[in-house]
């Protein structure tokens, strides 16, 4: 059985309730920004917010948080080192 997706809003209040102070700073900032956000979940079990783009620089200028991209087909994926 397969857990159910978690949603934007779900994953801001989990950062929250976990203290987790940078996941809620890149959604906010990202949401600033005007960055579609999604949920991302990689293979090493890392789960959060993350922009889908074609230039990581674009989205890392947004934001003080650091910051890991990952290439998927042309476009990257960016998402706060810090997960849920």
């Amino acid at each position: 059985m397969t857990e159910p997706k978690l949603k934007l809003n779900d994953v801001y209040e989990s950062a929250k309730e976990q203290n987790k102070r940078q996941l809620c700073r890149f959604m906010h900032d990202m949401k600033r920004a005007g960055l579609k956000q999604r949920v991302y979940h990689d293979k090493a079990s890392w789960s959060g917010p993350a922009v889908v783009c074609e230039d990581v620089a674009t989205v890392i200028s947004q934001t003080k948080v650091p910051c890991l991209s990952a290439k998927k087909g042309e476009r990257f994926v960016v998402y706060p080192k810090q997960g849920l």
